[in-house]
Order: C-alpha cells, then sequence, then structure tokens
C-alpha cells in the first residue's frame, strides 16, 4: 500500500507527549495493533475504509492533530469515501397453489375454461404475426443495483517531518510560501508539513535533524557544521523507482 506520510507524524505526535502505544490504547479506547496500524500505514489490516478513516479522525484529535487535515492527507492518496448501496431485499414469498384450494375447484367447474385458453392462444398468435408483440418493451427479470465505479485516486501530496536533535535555523517554503516563520527548531521538537508540490528545507547544519519524507526516513542527512539543503516532491521515495534520493 502507498505511503501518505501520515503514520510518521502519527507517531512522531505520540512521541513527543511521552505515551506509549498501550497509554494511547487505554486513553482512545482503540487497540494496540489497531494504533501500529495507523502508525505504519498498514490501513488494509484494519476493518475497513470507513473504519480507517474514523479511527484516523480519533487519534489524530487526541494527539492535538487537526482531524480534518488528517483525513484529508489520506483522502487525497485513497479517494473520498463512497458509501456502498445495500443489497435488495427479497420479495415476499409467493404463496402455493394449495393454500386456497375453494379457488382450483371454482376454476375446475368453470364450464368455459378450456374455450377461454383457446381464445388467449389464438389472440396471442395473431397479435405476434402482427408484429405487436415485437414492438412492446420487454420486462427486465430483475433489477440489481449498478456496481460503483473505482474510487480514483487522487495525486498524492508531498509530506515532510522534522525532528531536531539539536537546536537549528532552519528555513522551510511550502509550493513557494515560508511556513516557519520563526526560522528556527528547538532541541527536540517535531514538526510536519504538507504541500501540493514541492517542499524545499533548507537547514544552518546537517547531521542534527531528522528528516521523513512520504513516509520515508532519511535519518539525519548532511555533514554536521555545514548547511543542509534539499527540495522533496509528492513522488519522492513512494515507490521502487523513486526510492533514491531526489535532485537537490
Amino acid at each position: 500500500m502507498q505511503q501518505t506520510g501520515i503514520g510518521p507524524a502519527l507517531k512522531q505526535a505520540r512521541a513527543l507527549q511521552g505515551k506509549s502505544v498501550d497509554e494511547a490504547s487505554r486513553e482512545t479506547r482503540i487497540r494496540p495493533e489497531y494504533i501500529d496500524a495507523l502508525e505504519t500505514e498498514r490501513y488494509d489490516t484494519l476493518i475497513g475504509d470507513p473504519y480507517v478513516r474514523g479511527f484516523l479522525r480519533s487519534y489524530s484529535t487526541y494527539l492535538g492533530l487537526d482531524p480534518d487535515k488528517v483525513v484529508g492527507y489520506y483522502n487525497r492518496s485513497f479517494g473520498p469515501h463512497r458509501p456502498t448501496l445495500p443489497e435488495p431485499a427479497p420479495g415476499p414469498a409467493r404463496s402455493r397453489r394449495g393454500s386456497a384450494p375453494h379457488l382450483v375447484d371454482v376454476v375446475r367447474q368453470h364450464p368455459s375454461w378450456s374455450l377461454m385458453i383457446g381464445i388467449a392462444v389464438l389472440a396471442l398468435v395473431v397479435f405476434g404475426a402482427a408484429g405487436l408483440l415485437a414492438r412492446s418493451p420487454a420486462v427486465p427479470a430483475a433489477v440489481r443495483p449498478r456496481v460503483q465505479p473505482s474510487l480514483t485516486v487522487l495525486p498524492p501530496s508531498v509530506v515532510v517531518t522534522l525532528f531536531a536533535k539539536q537546536a537549528v535555523r532552519a528555513n522551510v517554503r511550502v509550493d513557494g510560501e515560508d511556513r516557519l516563520p520563526g526560522g528556527a527548531i528547538q532541541r527536540g521538537r517535531g514538526l510536519s508539513f504538507s504541500g501540493t508540490s514541492r517542499i524545499d528545507i533548507r537547514l544552518s547544519q546537517g547531521g542534527i535533524v531528522e528528516i521523513t519524507v512520504n513516509g520515508h526516513s532519511l535519518g539525519a542527512p548532511g555533514k554536521a557544521g555545514a548547511p543542509y539543503e534539499r527540495s522533496f516532491g509528492p513522488q519522492d521515495f513512494r515507490s521502487s523507482s523513486s526510492a533514491t534520493s531526489p535532485s537537490p
């Protein structure tokens, strides 16, 4: 399953609050294995798509994140939720002929029953020759709900998470806009950024900030004492074909 970057952001937010998976499970009433699935983005192991969105909303709210943004990032990768049409309820069972035996007796005693059958058959033959039956609309045998088309997957966004092991001056631009007004990240602080086309990162020195791009950890890239600068896009580190580092 493709990575969205949501999992690392949830895990980082939990770690910053000093919470273990078991503590978060007790306080949110979400099973530990479900929390682990959310943080590792193994959404296919959960009960179903509606539960994934519900767990993401509840867990992100508990961690102090914006649940609408978290679910929005999920929708960008997997498409919005669409309800499934229920199967039609079976119709009432027809009563057997024997349930009304008095009607059978009436039919058997009708003096012109054979004559009426003969007239009906003759009428059908005449109408068929005139082409009336061919022009009559066919009655559908059964009506079933149309199969929902497959969900259209929206273009993925680029998600970058930073965690400073030491205080560092930094500049972050998301889609051409500055997103770090203070120009610095304090020691032990983690930040997550999401954009649609490009995120530019510039650090006063490398080797002291752990970077995660689209769910892929880069560790703490760069050399200590030397500036570090790199740009990331939506397709970086999302598949084996793009697992190499993007061009600076």
